[in-house]
């Protein structure tokens, strides 16, 4: 029971900042994502400042770009580890190969899958999900040796010792 109290959540916090943090350090170290992200942060501020400053009440327009940086935020930080994290709790799941790959394999796919156009990405497309692959993977690593290792709360059976087989 504290597993799921203390430790699950607590896993998933430092996790999700791990990758937080990886993400960060990518899109300042990374040229392509350095461009993306700089061009990316500099639209969306000077575009936010102009919407603020030609508005009679500021207000909805700064909490609408909060929420939606926070749901960006939550959808490429948070919920693939914390699906992750969930599936593999209910099955089980034990392995580090398993938690990096598929944290990582399903934040590299969040974009895809919410663009929904079957198309053939391009090279920067690509780049950028190989970094959400590598932002997700880490985060799986990070679960999995705080708390992944113990997944699904089962102990193994006790073997006996040879002397009692026998």
């Amino acid at each position: 029971m504290i597993r799921w109290l203390l430790l699950i959540p607590f896993a998933l916090l430092i996790a999700i900042g791990a990758s937080g943090t990886f993400f960060l350090i990518a899109s300042i170290v990374d040229p392509v994502m350095a461009m993306l992200t700089g061009d990316t942060v500099f639209v969306g501020f000077w575009s936010l400042m102009d919407a603020v400053f030609s508005a009679e009440d500021p207000g909805p327009i700064v909490a609408d770009a909060f929420l939606a940086v926070g749901r960006i935020v939550f959808t490429l930080l948070v919920f693939p580890p914390l699906m992750i994290a969930i599936v593999s709790e209910v099955l089980g799941m034990r392995s580090l190969v398993w938690y990096a790959l598929a944290t990582g394999i399903l934040t590299a796919a969040v974009p895809w899958i919410l663009r929904g156009a079957a198309r053939v990405g391009s090279p920067a497309e690509l780049h950028v999900s190989l970094v959400l692959g590598l932002t997700g993977a880490v985060a799986g690593f990070v679960y999995w040796a705080i708390a992944g290792r113990d997944a699904g709360g089962r102990d193994a059976a006790p073997s006996l010792p040879r002397a009692a087989k026998e």
